[in-house]
């Protein structure tokens, strides 16, 4: 069994040490689930707290997961393409709204399917530290295999794209401030992520789907916005994120749940399984901010 390192770490918005435990340590030295094969296991997470000062919840102690998910293949994600690249594709039409085209980056881009999307507009490029996904996306992309801070280019991009990502970093202040540097003025960049203060994540409490072990940041809308103004960042506009879901797909998701036993074998029945419908989900949110 792979046993993670962990290390005491103050807020990483705000540099306040102390904290209030939000919910206890679950995994001990464990490594958590790293793919969307979701079980019950899945929502096991270490110690989450929320910071005294600013109130960002976070993992702490800190586990470091970073060189877990180069070894990771997760083929549950491929298998519900199609939902992504509808997904994908509505996302790019928001984007286009701030920006018609340009240089865009897709950090976690996974096996692509963002920058399929992404690309019939813009000159785009991806960056991913899992092997196996990194070789799918390289089949139809320029991808980068490095950490952020590494990362070295000629021209600077116009979009940058954070998709399911910014809530894995183990120290997000310091990739959004490398994401700066790698921006022309007055870029674009783009997250989505859970938004922890909504109702239906307070409703919902530890059974809300973004408690995962392999989550080490939990943001808000407001404390998002801090940590991009902090780095340099003016927030435009923030939306409630919309996802299509294969009827499949959404049973392996509710695999974490007692009713996922009652609900898949309906959802993944013959004539339903490969139904599309989209989700507009409290507490789940769409950032765009502008380099200043």
């Amino acid at each position: 069994m792979t046993q993670v390192e962990k290390r005491v770490l103050p807020c990483n918005i705000c540099g306040c040490d102390t904290y209030s435990v939000v919910f206890k340590d679950e995994l001990a030295d464990a490594a958590p689930a790293l793919d969307h094969n979701f079980s019950r296991a899945t929502r096991k997470t270490y110690q989450i707290v929320k910071c005294d000062r600013c109130e960002l919840v976070y993992t702490n102690p800190m586990p470091r997961l970073g060189e877990l998910y180069v070894d990771t293949v997760d083929e549950i994600y491929q298998e519900s393409q199609n939902q992504r690249s509808k997904t994908a594709e509505n996302v790019i039409k928001k984007i286009r709204k701030f920006k018609l085209g340009g240089r865009l980056l897709d950090v976690g881009c996974s096996a692509g399917i963002l920058l399929d999307a992404a690309s019939k507009h813009f000159e785009s490029e991806g960056l991913e530290t899992s092997q196996w996904a990194y070789e799918e996306a390289s089949k139809r992309h320029k991808v980068y295999k490095t950490p952020l801070p590494d990362l070295k280019i000629e021209n600077r991009y116009d979009v940058v794209t954070l998709f399911s990502v910014i809530e894995h970093f183990e120290d997000p202040q310091a990739e959004i401030e490398s994401i700066y540097n790698l921006m022309a003025p007055g870029g674009l960049l783009v997250i989505y992520t859970g938004d922890v203060e909504a109702w239906l994540p307070r409703l919902m409490g530890k059974s809300w789907w973004w408690y995962q072990g392999m989550h080490t940041f939990y943001f808000s809308r407001r404390t998002c916005q801090a940590l991009l103004e902090k780095c340099g960042f003016r927030v435009e506009e923030v939306k409630t994120h919309t996802l299509y879901f294969q009827l499949f797909s959404l049973s392996i998701s509710l695999n974490r749940y007692s009713i996922g036993k009652l609900l898949g074998p309906i959802l993944k029945a013959p004539l339903l399984k490969n139904l599309t419908l989209p989700l507009k989900l409290n507490g789940e949110m769409l950032m765009f901010a502008t380099k200043s």
